[in-house]
């Protein structure tokens, strides 16, 4: 009986040991785990706000070429004027500027 209880008492400490270790291996796991999911929260949250930076951006360049396209564009266009060699007034050539909003 005396060599059972050594035995015994043996496997109780190997038993205690394990389950020890088995909860620190768990203790330390188990925020490891809460910890990636707060970086996957936290990674799907700055990927949804760059997606509405970039939806953003897109609306006001498209504002912005709207407003070019609203606005009139001013085109000049230039006449040459030659002088009448009939004329009995001898004038210099010269040119007519005629701007025109399209």
């Amino acid at each position: 009986m005396k060599t059972v209880i050594p035995f015994v008492s043996c496997r109780k400490i190997k038993a205690v040991c394990a389950a020890v270790a088995w909860c620190a291996v768990v203790t330390c796991l188990l925020p490891a785990c809460a910890s990636r999911s707060q970086f996957q929260k936290g990674y799907e949250r700055g990927a949804s706000d760059t997606v509405k930076r970039q939806y953003w951006i897109l609306q006001d360049m498209q504002k912005r070429d709207e407003a070019k396209e609203s606005r009139p564009r001013l085109s000049v266009y230039r006449l040459p004027v030659v002088p009448d060699p009939n004329a009995k007034v001898k004038t210099v050539p010269y040119d007519i500027a005629i701007p025109i909003y399209e």
